[in-house]
């Protein structure tokens, strides 16, 4: 496992908890490991009973509370990830941000700098997940030389400077550069950094141990997101989402588009969801012509981009309420 699971610190929590029945919860990359940190769990602590979550999970705004209260659990431990910004489980739970054990390559280093030697840049705003967090001070001496490296400040105290969320950028936008890297696996993270910035982008995968310039991908993203938007403006019934899990359900945002919405004439209906799909979207009201999701800003631009009607987050439906087209708006 080329993963830190921290196997030593969880045994300890628990022992100092108290807790006899542990229910473990891991995002969809890490599931393959649970059966191992299982095994390994049990020969330090052989009278207790855990049980694995093997429903889906998207970040700490899905932390498994009801379910572990309904099975009279003492402690949820929560891997992959850092507390959410804006929502801190009421039920006893433990974070570990499993940090990956991966380097960057110097080929890697030297790609990334004739890459963004290509478009000029002066500066560089560095970028990574939890996973591969820890780096960034390192990357940064290896580029500094050639660069003006910035590392902005996350916004919340539980996160690493430069860690970004799949919803959360702020890391990114706390400082202004000519070029931005992201550092992890995947392109769902890396994407978000360039929707978020409208700068050129530059991902390093430790995985793969390959550089690529998304800074296309991110553009034709956002002409995409553009259609969206003209789409819906002409458009007089609006669905909004708002989410049924704790961590995604925003009642004061809801509120807000509401109010907004319907000075600007439209009318507005709301629906209360917890997994949200297509199928969801076609079973609802024919009559709706636009949805606008509060719980997850990455379900339009990600699960539902080719709805056959609208479906915004709530960045672009700032950009209608205010009439501002000039800067794309993402995520909130």
């Amino acid at each position: 496992m080329s993963y830190d699971f921290k196997e030593e610190l969880i045994a300890e929590e628990i022992k100092k908890r108290n807790a006899k029945k542990v229910l473990l919860q891991f995002p969809e990359g890490l599931k393959i490991f649970s059966t191992q940190i299982v095994q390994k769990l049990q020969t330090m602590l052989p009278y207790v009973d855990f049980i694995i979550s093997s429903d889906p999970n998207w970040g700490a705004c899905d932390i498994a509370e009801d379910e572990a209260k309904n099975l009279n659990m003492d402690l949820i431990v929560h891997f992959g990830h850092t507390p959410y910004t804006w929502y801190y489980p009421k039920f006893p739970t433990l974070f570990i941000p499993v940090e990956s054990n991966l380097e960057i390559t110097e080929a890697q280093i030297d790609e990334v700098i004739n890459l963004a030697e290509k478009y000029e840049a002066k500066s560089i705003g560095l970028t990574a997940t939890i996973q591969h967090a820890k780096l960034l001070p390192k990357l940064a001496e290896k580029i500094g030389k050639d660069f003006e490296v910035k590392i902005g400040k996350p916004s919340s105290a539980f996160m690493l400077d430069g860690q970004i969320l799949g919803c959360d950028y702020k890391a990114a936008t706390d400082v202004e550069a000519d070029v931005y890297i992201n550092v992890s696996g995947g392109v769902f993270h890396a994407l978000g950094v360039g929707l978020s910035t409208n700068k050129p982008l530059i991902k390093i995968d430790p995985y793969t141990q390959k550089v690529e310039d998304l800074t296309r991908d991110v553009y034709k993203i956002i002409k995409i997101r553009y259609a969206k938007i003209l789409e819906a403006i002409d458009k007089k019934n609006w669905g909004l989402i708002q989410g049924a899990m704790v961590g995604q359900n925003r009642p004061l945002m809801v509120k807000y588009f509401e109010k907004k919405l319907k000075e600007k004439g439209y009318n507005t209906f709301v629906f209360l969801n917890r997994v949200l799909t297509k199928d969801t979207l076609r079973n609802l009201s024919p009559s709706i012509e636009v949805f606008l999701v509060t719980s997850c800003p990455r379900l339009p631009i990600d699960d539902l981009y080719d709805f056959d009607r609208p479906v915004l987050t709530p960045g672009e439906a700032k950009m209608i309420i205010s009439n501002s087209f000039d800067k794309y708006i993402f995520p909130w």
